[in-house]
């Protein structure tokens, strides 16, 4: 969440020991910066908004390579990915938290870069991602809510009081959550202060989960008109499911023209026996491969956290993410934008457009 806004000059000034913002604007559109020793230097601010990595190779699209040096990438927080891309390009750039590398005109120089993640101490444990911490993540990131308990989290996933406080606690030393207010008792909470490392990190480790499938076809030039007309009636008839991947992305944030397949989760309960009828009510037939409607195992908590858009369930914002992500170069940048339309609007403390119906 972000508190009092600050405009990118007061960012950029903070993250100058001693400076000042020059009190007029610049008819070329750029900031001069007074130092302490009333030498000025003029910078050429790109805002980056939330700090997405979408956000930051948008905002700094036409910055030639290499870097100029009176170029600088400002943002509220640059999340882990934003930071690689920049450190890769040779950048300059700050954020309101206190992260900077900034190698200006005239020597100016400026370093405080978060440190790359190193191995932790061999007494302690390495984090991995557990089933329980990947549903504990996905009810986090889901949630428009900043405050974290482990009754809360406990009851959206499944799993019991003790694992999910196991896994915050395991979140904490990770800095994607803190703990709050006391100790025990009504008043102790945690807090999510790093929602883009979680979605980076989480959104990685989904996607190289395995996950049994199942793949069908049917001639057609509209799966979506095949999934609204046959295939969702037949699923509605005894089978916990939602959609995500190209055709989530259709009936939640539109972006694309087109939407070349359909992919579904089903309960495991139902990936067998039921999902088989559903297939064949729904007028198609299983394919080994090159079929345009794909069916995935799920996890109860993943379809717990699905809603509703069009009459259809869709799974969770950050999930719909994070399976786009895995699905290539077209498929980020539609991930992108459901991160811009869904997940954005959440941590900024506005309204997602979402509710999440929990089963």
């Amino acid at each position: 969440m972000i508190g009092v806004e600050k405009n990118p000059e007061e960012i950029l000034a903070a993250n100058i020991d001693g400076a000042a913002v020059a009190p007029r604007a610049r008819k070329d559109g750029k900031t001069a910066i007074r130092l302490h020793d009333g030498h000025r230097v003029i910078f050429d601010i790109r805002w980056a908004g939330l700090g997405w990595p979408q956000d930051v190779r948008s905002a700094t699209a036409d910055v030639a390579e290499p870097w100029p040096t009176d170029v600088v990438l400002l943002a509220h927080r640059l999340s882990p990915g934003a930071i690689e891309w920049l450190r890769a390009r040779g950048a300059n750039w700050a954020d309101e938290t206190g992260q900077a590398r900034i190698l200006g005109p005239d020597g100016l120089t400026v370093i405080r870069e978060p440190a790359r993640q190193s191995a932790p101490p061999s007494h302690l444990p390495a984090f991995a991602w557990s089933k329980s911490a990947l549903a504990t993540a996905e009810a986090i990131l889901a949630r428009e809510e900043s405050m974290l308990r482990a009754t809360e989290l406990a009851h959206l996933t499944g799993w019991s009081v003790p694992q999910t406080a196991k896994v915050l606690k395991a979140f904490d030393g990770q800095g994607w959550t803190t703990k709050r207010g006391t100790n025990r008792g009504r008043g102790a909470h945690r807090e999510l202060i790093d929602p883009a490392g979680l979605l980076a990190a989480w959104s990685s480790a989904i996607s190289e989960e395995p996950r049994p499938t199942r793949i069908a076809h049917r001639a057609t030039r509209d799966v979506m008109s095949v999934l609204h007309d046959e295939l969702a009636p037949a699923l509605e008839r005894g089978v916990s499911w939602a959609v995500s991947g190209w055709a989530g992305l259709e009936l939640a944030a539109p972006f694309a023209t087109t939407t070349p397949s359909v992919h579904v989760y089903v309960a495991q309960a139902d990936f067998t026996g039921s999902l088989t009828q559903a297939i064949e009510a729904a007028g198609l037939h299983e394919v080994e491969q090159g079929g345009r409607l794909i069916f995935w195992a799920a996890e109860p908590s993943a379809l717990a956290l699905s809603w509703r858009a069009h009459g259809i369930p869709i799974v969770s914002p950050p999930r719909l993410y994070a399976d786009l992500s895995s699905l290539g170069a077209r498929g980020q940048d539609a991930a992108d934008h459901v991160r811009e339309q869904l997940i954005d609007p959440m941590r900024a403390g506005g309204k997602s457009g979402v509710e999440v119906a929990h089963g």
